[in-house]
């Protein structure tokens, strides 16, 4: 079977950062932060309330930069709020003013698995779920160390720290939409090193992925397909649209230079949350907030037992990727960065 890459608006089509409404007809956006193009945008589409939010969150994401990991989560936190405020008033979803997810912390000694997480029916944070259309998980808790798993920026930082651990993610390079020879017929395929392919890899990519080897390269390839036609594009890129969002619900990015992409695995435990970075983000922030403001020994704490440098990677690296991701949504356009974080 013979292929060729998909083509939108004269460009090769790859993955993009923006889950709802991505436009995958204009450039990507090479900018060092995004503060200053989103300001622009919602100024233009004339979003009066998004653009006060989307101002909030700046001057706390600013504060953040020069406070310890002790203080930062609590300005960090309110950057995270202001930004998700920013996204629902810029699409008309309504929200209630309060967080929508709390936090306590059960006896015992320092142990992320002692933090919990609770999540609420109402508020900010089921706000965004529900513009994201993803659970809201109201009325369960999960620990700190659950959700510190399943995000990818830190999901080295988490195996180092906890050794031993199954490793949830799978990084995929040369990733493309690919269409048939002759055919109306479009799928999503990457490849992925051979390091990465073992016994078990048949099984952890499932369901709704497979594995196969051409030309010495291993390609990974979304089994569901979609309709690509030419004459009728459209039609084609709404229906593209769709199919993007089903496999971006398993494949998330590291915002970077390039924008990294990872397949999340099948593995026990990993279907107890089906949510994006951007609400694992928002609630684990929120939860170390409560420390950093409530109970600062007990936050202080954490950072002298061997969890202390995966919650300082986190702190230092959560807002520019929840801002990044922000923007996305809000813009519709992929963000990178000329540069590393």
């Amino acid at each position: 079977m013979t292929a060729h890459k998909l083509h939108i608006a004269g460009k090769a089509v790859h993955l993009h950062g923006c889950l709802i409404a991505p436009n995958f007809r204009t450039q990507r956006v090479l900018c060092s932060d995004p503060w200053d193009f989103v300001a622009l945008w919602l100024k233009r589409h004339h979003k009066k309330d998004a653009l006060f939010y989307w101002d909030q969150s700046r001057h706390f994401y600013n504060a953040s930069i020069t406070l310890p990991a002790l203080s930062a989560p609590l300005t960090s936190y309110y950057c995270f709020l202001n930004a998700t405020k920013a996204l629902l008033s810029s699409v008309g979803q309504t929200f209630t003013e309060n967080h929508g997810v709390g936090g306590r912390s059960n006896p015992g000694p320092k142990s992320l698995s002692h933090e919990i997480v609770d999540f609420q029916g109402g508020g900010i944070l089921p706000s965004l779920c529900k513009y994201l259309v993803e659970p809201d998980n109201a009325g369960k808790n999960f620990t700190l160390k659950d959700l510190l798993w399943q995000m990818p920026f830190i999901h080295r930082a988490y195996c180092l720290t906890y050794q031993g651990t199954t490793e949830l993610f799978i990084p995929l390079t040369s990733h493309s939409f690919m269409r048939r020879d002759g055919s109306k017929e479009a799928w999503f395929q990457a490849e992925v090193d051979r390091r990465y392919i073992n016994a078990h890899t048949q099984k952890v990519i499932q369901p709704g992925f497979e594995i196969f080897e051409t030309a010495e390269k291993y390609l990974i390839r979304r089994k569901r397909r979609f309709r690509w036609s030419g004459r009728d594009v459209e039609n084609s890129i709404e229906e593209f649209k769709r199919y993007h969002k089903t496999i971006r619900r398993r494949i998330m990015p590291i915002f970077s230079s390039e924008n990294r992409w990872y397949l999340k695995k099948s593995v026990a435990g990993h279907d107890e949350l089906s949510n994006s970075q951007l609400v694992l983000m928002y609630a684990v922030m929120h939860r170390l907030s409560e420390l950093s403001r409530y109970d600062p020994i007990a936050l202080a704490g954490h950072f002298n037992v061997n969890h202390n440098w995966l919650l300082t990677e986190f702190i230092r690296a959560a807002p520019n990727q929840f801002i990044y991701g922000m923007a996305s949504e809000i813009t519709g356009s992929e963000f990178i960065r000329p540069d590393a974080f």
